[in-house]
C-alpha cells in the first residue's frame, strides 16, 4: 500500500512553503492596485489547470491553436500545477481505477491522502505509469522540456520577478502566492469533496463515487460537476444543468466563437435521462488519443 512508502520530503516542503507564502500575505499591507494582477493570475493559473491540462490534454474535449496551447500550458507552469506528463497520466488512471484502492487520491484512503498526501507519497510504480498513459504527452516539446524540473520551474520564477519588480515583497505575495495557495486548495477539493458521499448530489449512475458539488464548481472554475464528468468524460462541459455555473466551459464557448476553438464536443442536444451508467468501459477508450505535436 502507498501509504507506506517514504514521504517525498522536498515535494511536501515545496507544497507547504508555496501555500504558507499565501498565508504570509495576511500579514502584510494589501492595496487595491492587487487586485488585477490576482485575479489574472488565478485565471491563468486555474484555467492552465481545468481548460488545458484536463478538458484539452487529458481528454481532448476540443482542439485549439498551438500558441494558445503554449499559453495555458504556460500558466500551468506559473502556478506550479505539475508538468502535464505526470499529470495528464495520473488523471488518465484515475478514471480507470476510480475510487478503487489503486486510486490514490480517493477518500477511501482518507481525506488528507484524497487532498494532498497523495502527491507526497506515492507507489513506485506511479512515474512509470504516468509515462505509460500519457505517452501521446511527451510528444509535444514543452511538456517534454518541462519533465525537467529545473526547466518546469522557469515560468513561475520569471513571472515571480516580474510582480516583485512592479509591487515589491507584498505584492509578489497578494498577486502570485494567494491566488496560488487558493487554486491549490479548490482544485484537490475536486479530488477529496467531489467523492465523498456526504457531499453534493449525483446525475448519473456511475462506477465510482463521485459527486457534483456546486461551491466546488465555482472556485475550481467548473471542475466541481465532478460526477458529470465521470459520466462524460470527454464532454467540454462539466455544467450541464443551467445553474451549474462553469467559467471553464463558457471560455471554451467564447474561444470557439471567436475560432480559437474547434471540434468541441459539447453535451448532446436531446435531453438526457435522469440516470446513466458510466463506467470504466466508456472511459478508458478516450483516455489515449491521438495528439497534435503542438
Amino acid at each position: 500500500m502507498f501509504k507506506n512508502e517514504k514521504i517525498n520530503l522536498a515535494i511536501f516542503t515545496i507544497l507547504m512553503l508555496l501555500q504558507l507564502l499565501g498565508v504570509a500575505a495576511l500579514w502584510t499591507r494589501f492595496e487595491l492596485i492587487y487586485l488585477p494582477a490576482m485575479l489574472a493570475i488565478y485565471l491563468w493559473v486555474g484555467l492552465g489547470t481545468t481548460l488545458y491540462l484536463h478538458r484539452y490534454l487529458t481528454h481532448r474535449g476540443f482542439e485549439m491553436p498551438g500558441w494558445l496551447k503554449l499559453f495555458f500550458a504556460t500558466g500551468s507552469a506559473v502556478g506550479l500545477a505539475g508538468d502535464p506528463v505526470t499529470w495528464v497520466g495520473d488523471h488518465r488512471y484515475h478514471h480507470l481505477k476510480s475510487d478503487t484502492d489503486e486510486d490514490i487520491h480517493s477518500p477511501r484512503h482518507g481525506f488528507p491522502y484524497a487532498h494532498m498526501m497523495w502527491l507526497i507519497r506515492k507507489p513506485p510504480s506511479f512515474r512509470a505509469r504516468s509515462l505509460r498513459y500519457a505517452a501521446d504527452v511527451r510528444k509535444i516539446w514543452y511538456c517534454k522540456l518541462w519533465e525537467n524540473s529545473a526547466l518546469y520551474v522557469i515560468p513561475h520564477l520569471v513571472v515571480a520577478a516580474t510582480l516583485f519588480g512592479f509591487f515589491g515583497f507584498s505584492g509578489l505575495l497578494w498577486c502570485l502566492y494567494v491566488p496560488i495557495a487558493i487554486a491549490y486548495n479548490w482544485t484537490w477539493a475536486v479530488n477529496s469533496i467531489c467523492h465523498m458521499k456526504q457531499f453534493g448530489y449525483r446525475s448519473f449512475d456511475t462506477s465510482d463515487e463521485s459527486k457534483n458539488n456546486f461551491w466546488v464548481g465555482l472556485g475550481a472554475l467548473g471542475e466541481g460537476y465532478h460526477n458529470n464528468h465521470h459520466a462524460k468524460p470527454r464532454c467540454a462541459a462539466h455544467g450541464l444543468k443551467w445553474w451549474e455555473f462553469d467559467f471553464t466551459r463558457y471560455c471554451i464557448w467564447t474561444l470557439e466563437k471567436l475560432h480559437l476553438a474547434w471540434s468541441v464536443v459539447w453535451p448532446e442536444p436531446v435531453a438526457a435521462p435522469a440516470k446513466d451508467e458510466a463506467g470504466v468501459d466508456e472511459a478508458a477508450p478516450i483516455l489515449i488519443p491521438s495528439v497534435d505535436p503542438l
